[in-house]
């Protein structure tokens, strides 16, 4: 997938050409205008307690690769009747943010839903935006959650593309529905519904969602499915209606081609000519023309240029009305995933044991996601490659959708459970009559508000206003700004955590300002997915399930934990305090010259970065991925990836000339943007930021001239709580504690190492016996994962 792209192949089978290219111009047209995002997020845990912390770490895609158009996210907790109880805005760089829900105390147990979403996302189906159940137990709870034995369960069945026609051999899949989780194993069998004791086919299920058979039906017979589950429950449904006359598009998936074959019925000879059409998401990807059927009709797609996912093919006749469909997965034998690779790994199984792994050097990659868990209480049903490769684009429920994409998978199954699924992001009819999502939410480029600037109730056009942005250790920074037509000034790009004071000056004794917000929460239309939960009342005395007695004891441990440490100075607690890095970042820069993808090089405390070139121009271009300094005599320019860069020294936008011989000694920070900032000036979206040790960012204003000003407040973005991985090196704890962790390391934003591998080291807990590591990173030229999802040893 990585090294692969998307190709467009036209194989003309017949040399008539189509009359229709309205398939064709409505793809495009999809594939320009509307994409389709879909987020992965990665939980600490997979249930939780009252008064704990849920923290999470969540990735963007656009397709299958990570997406350039939202920067923020949405996240919402929802209780089992759709109150919302919290709700969370998370700034996105390189498609990747963290962040975390601190659960009250007095919460009551039931299961509760995280919804998450991007502004794009919102145009489209909700059907599409993340959600995820969970658990959350509390003991004072008046009742608990009990899980229901035995979960009602349908069945439906779905030949494939979609027809079942007279004389041809088609394959059948069986699909199980329910509201919790299907039965593990189940078995079936065919009968003509006159003659119900005789077995036409019997099958067995591949897994608990999907199962398949074969069978060539007779025109006028009428057909029934007989299925028994693993505790014997029996229930019957009836196959579709055989047709006279039609087509079946019959697919095979292979390492290097995808085959498919149109089988025919009892067709009209004037039926026309027929076009063949493949997408991969909103991606044409295969079109060949057909200029008439003949039964047996077969051709292949390679699969060389091709990038493992969903494949639609799409049969259409002369006046381009679908007459089969079907979904097929790209190279299902070989999965082309980009994997981290672990070296000097040291794990001791011993309770409360040090346990240290190294990532290896890859320089395109910003910064890693790392978790570690307790295997035996670790449920491994879903992962990046299950969302990014399957449940992103369906919304019928999928159990354990992980296993299709697991070690030993079964790709016949995979392929069933395709068989049996309709691919819903867009309609062929519709978007071929040019009915196309109507756009309402336009992404905005992190936190954007529009301030409207009023006087006597009357938007103020076309004047200049003083804005003065007050920074509790960077200072004081003025800057002027137009309304617009309508009164507004336009504050985009910005991004910050705790809320901004904007003070301001407008002529007028009845001036103010309204704050317009242009990223904001969208209700919740939909219900919530269903789950297999009921609550009973609670009876005193009564023994906790194992589930919830698991959930409660790992809360109790770090509650008694974070108590135990301010006891005892000795024991160290890696928590995520600020760095002095962070600290010297916003002592120097202010707000409007702080993004989330801004990479920072700290001459300060990291005296490593003194060495090399002393010239400043010459010192970045060793270190700044992607950057070019072009050098044509005396003129000098400076780009990342063929774009221009501007050039700030104590955020005051300079010329390059200017900082020419600039002696690394005398700076104190180097900022590299590349996504922008609110404080930029110019078309270039990339900044190189340099403070120099003798220059002062912030002005010489008082706040206390800003008396008589007024102001607005702006929100910015929620910051996480830290998180703190244990650390029992001091030994003074070791043996204070119970400790029935069941996650034993997070790190959202690990950090990569320049020019040496990269160290985690974690604690075990009292029991655990082997470890489930998962480590994930984005290319950050190709856009597309690194994923390790392993139990060791």
């Amino acid at each position: 997938m990585i090294n692969r792209i998307l190709f467009s192949l036209f194989l003309i089978i017949s040399a008539q050409s189509f009359s229709q290219n309205k398939a064709e111009q409505a793809i495009q047209n999809l594939d320009e205008n509307f994409p389709q995002e879909k987020i992965y997020m990665l939980f600490n845990k997979e249930s939780y307690a009252a008064g704990d912390n849920i923290w999470f770490k969540s990735l963007v895609f656009d397709g299958y690769a990570g997406s350039n158009i939202s920067t923020t996210l949405f996240v919402e907790l929802y209780d089992n009747n759709k109150k919302l109880i919290d709700k969370k805005l998370i700034p996105l760089y390189n498609s990747e943010g963290d962040g975390s829900f601190k659960l009250p105390d007095d919460l009551k147990e039931n299961i509760y839903y995280i919804r998450a979403y991007t502004t794009w996302m919102t145009n489209l189906s909700e059907d599409f935006q993340f959600y995820k159940s969970f658990a959350i137990y509390n003991p004072n709870s008046p009742e608990k959650l009990v899980q229901k034995n035995a979960s009602e369960w349908t069945a439906s069945v779905s030949p494939e593309s979609g027809t079942f026609v007279d004389g041809i051999n088609t394959k059948i899949a069986v699909r199980f529905h329910s509201r919790g989780e299907n039965p593990s194993s189940w078995s079936g069998y065919v009968s003509d519904k006159e003659n119900p004791q005789v077995h036409l086919a019997d099958f067995k299920s591949f897994d608990q969602n999907v199962g398949i058979f074969t069978i060539t039906p007779q025109k006028g017979k009428k057909y029934q499915l007989t299925i028994i589950d693993d505790k014997g429950n029996k229930k019957i449904t009836d196959l579709p209606q055989v047709a006279e006359s039609g087509i079946n598009l019959q697919v095979k998936s292979n390492e290097n081609n995808i085959e498919y074959s149109i089988k025919s019925s009892h067709l009209n000879d004037n039926s026309g000519s027929y076009k063949i059409i493949a997408t991969i998401g909103n991606k044409l990807v295969y079109k060949a023309r057909i200029k008439k059927i003949s039964d047996g009709e077969s051709s292949s797609i390679p699969t060389n240029q091709l990038i493992n996912g969903i494949l639609q093919l799409t049969l259409f006749d002369e006046k381009e009305n679908v007459v089969a469909q079907r979904l097929c997965f790209v190279q299902p034998q070989k999965l082309d995933i980009q994997k981290p690779t672990l070296k000097n790994i040291s794990l001791n199984p011993q309770a409360k044991s040090l346990n240290i792994l190294e990532l290896g050097q890859n320089t395109q990659i910003n910064n890693y996601t790392v978790a570690v868990y307790d295997n035996s209480a670790f449920n491994n049903k879903e992962n990046l490659l299950s969302a990014f490769w399957l449940t992103g684009d369906f919304t019928d429920k999928i159990d354990s959708p992980a296993q299709y994409f697991s070690t030993n998978r079964n790709v016949e199954a995979l392929d069933a459970l395709l068989i049996s699924e309709q691919w819903k992001r867009f309609s062929w009819n519709e978007i071929i009559a040019g009915k196309f999502p109507i756009i309402k939410n336009k992404p905005e480029p992190y936190i954007s508000y529009n301030i409207r600037m009023m006087n006597n109730g009357v938007p103020m056009k076309d004047t200049s206003v003083n804005l003065m942005m007050n920074g509790e250790r960077s200072g004081s920074k003025l800057f002027s700004a137009p309304t617009d037509s309508n009164g507004d000034v336009t504050l985009r790009n910005m991004a910050f955590y705790e809320p901004q004071k904007i003070y301001y000056q407008l002529k007028g004794e009845n001036s103010e300002a309204v704050v317009i917000p242009k990223i904001y929460f969208v209700p919740l239309k939909r219900d919530l997915p269903p789950n297999n939960f009921s609550l009973v009342k609670r009876t005193s005395g009564e023994t906790l399930s194992t589930e919830a007695s698991e959930a409660i004891e790992d809360s109790k441990f770090q509650r008694t934990f974070n108590e135990k440490i301010t006891d005892i100075e000795e024991v160290k607690l890696k928590g995520r305090k600020e760095s002095p890095t962070e600290k010297l970042n916003n002592e120097l820069s202010s707000a409007m010259f702080q993004s989330p993808s801004e990479t920072i090089f700290d001459f300060v405390n990291d005296k490593s970065l003194s060495g090399g070139s002393p010239d400043v121009l010459l010192w970045l271009e060793g270190r700044v991925a992607g950057l070019q300094i072009k050098r044509d005599g005396p003129d000098v320019d400076a780009t990342i990836r063929n774009k221009k860069v501007d050039i700030y020294l104590d955020e005051s936008k300079t010329e390059i000339d200017f900082i020419r011989g600039l002696n690394i000694a005398n700076i104190a920070m180097i900022k590299v943007v590349k996504d922008g900032f609110f404080g930029s000036s110019g078309n270039s979206s990339s900044a190189i930021l340099i403070y120099s040790k003798t220059g002062n960012t912030a002005s010489d204003s008082d706040p206390k001239s800003m008396t008589g000003l007024k102001q607005f407040t702006l929100t910015g973005y929620d910051k996480q709580e830290s998180f703190k991985n244990i650390d029992y090196s001091n030994g003074a704890m070791k043996n204070t504690i119970n400790d029935q962790r069941t996650n034993l390391y997070w790190n959202p934003k690990l950090q990569p190492k320049a020019n040496q591998p990269t160290k985690v080291e974690f604690y075990n807990n009292d029991t655990a016996k082997d470890y489930h590591i998962i480590v994930i990173g984005l290319d950050e030229d190709t856009r597309t994962p690194l994923f390790y999802d392993e139990k060791l040893p």
